[in-house]
């Protein structure tokens, strides 16, 4: 019987132990689950990367899109493959590779069959004014500055994430644009494939993700990321909000939205920062830096995904 480790997060919002424990029955049919409780990010991934050079085949993550990152650290780039049981607030990896919405479903899949889907990824490196580096794995959206900022206060009431999920951080996306990010300096220098610009915010993308207004893709440019957008915000105010909401509605990206410009076809960046700035990656704030080195890999992560039906191979 092949080794399965089951990274968990107990805080998550949908999180209970009869859960946890219906999730280890469904498995052991098929697999030697060994449950792991992580105290911290970083023990998330030591104990992921140790599963993984021992040879472990799968790695699964219960808990939401932060317990995910996690353990992607040290997934990405392996023959590992990294499986989801998705129990957070937004779960949007799990949404993107169109995983059942509930857990014990994702459970009996990991357990009966499932396919492995390549997903992109986006490998960032990140620098300080001491010239220390560090390299982490984005999953689905990166911010540097503005967007950042929206994560830091969001997560700073969890009680509220935890209670109102998305129309939480719709507040709070609001409430920042209100009160501090309407005029900002430009302090981002942006170098991507031929482009150069000055910018106060950047988003970056390469797959549709879900706003802060809730199950509703984000696209950044009219046709998707192809295969990497970048947004760059200029000013931010709050009389765009209905503008931005209506394009967020109808997919039609957010070219066109005064004080936002966006490239696609992005696959390399460099942001050079005035000071340190704060950045996001999936959610999870990563510190502020100085500069950023951000690589596109197409192919950089096997994720467990339901098997396709007869036909859409």
């Amino acid at each position: 019987m092949d080794r399965l480790l089951l990274v968990a997060n107990p805080a998550a919002s949908g999180f209970t132990g009869g859960l946890h424990r219906s999730v280890c029955r469904v498995l052991s049919r098929r697999w030697e689950v060994e449950p792991a409780w992580p105290q911290s990010a970083e023990h998330a991934r030591s104990l992921t990367a140790e599963a993984v050079q021992s040879g472990c085949r799968l790695v699964v993550a219960m808990g939401g899109d932060g317990i995910v990152h996690h353990v992607a650290q040290a997934v990405a780039g392996t023959e590992t493959v990294l499986g989801i049981i998705p129990v957070g607030t937004a779960n949007v990896l799990a949404r993107l590779t169109e995983l059942p919405r509930r857990p014990a479903a994702v459970a009996k899949m990991l357990a009966s069959g499932f396919d492995v889907r390549s997903v992109p990824v986006l490998w960032v490196t990140a620098t300080d004014g001491d010239g220390r580096a560090s390299r982490w794995v984005t999953l689905f959206a990166l911010g540097i500055g503005h967007d950042a900022e929206i994560v830091r206060r969001a997560e700073a009431e969890p009680y509220r994430k935890y209670r109102f999920g998305s129309l939480h951080y719709a507040r709070t996306a609001l409430s920042t644009v209100w009160s501090e990010l309407r005029r900002v300096p430009h302090r981002l220098h942006l170098e991507a494939d031929g482009i150069t610009a000055d910018t106060a915010g950047l988003m970056v993308q390469f797959h549709d993700a879900y706003t802060y207004f809730g199950r509703r893709p984000l696209r950044l440019g009219p046709r998707g990321a192809d295969p990497m957008a970048l947004l760059a915000i200029d000013a931010l105010r709050l009389r765009r909000a209905p503008s931005i909401l209506r394009r967020v509605l109808t997919g039609d990206g957010m070219s066109g939205v005064k004080g936002i410009r966006v490239w696609t076809g992005i696959r390399h960046a460099v942001v050079r920062a005035d000071e340190p700035v704060l950045a996001q990656a999936d959610g999870e704030l990563r510190g502020r830096w100085l500069e950023f080195d951000l690589r596109l890999e197409e192919r950089g992560l096997g994720v467990a995904t339901p098997p396709l039906p007869p036909g859409r191979g």
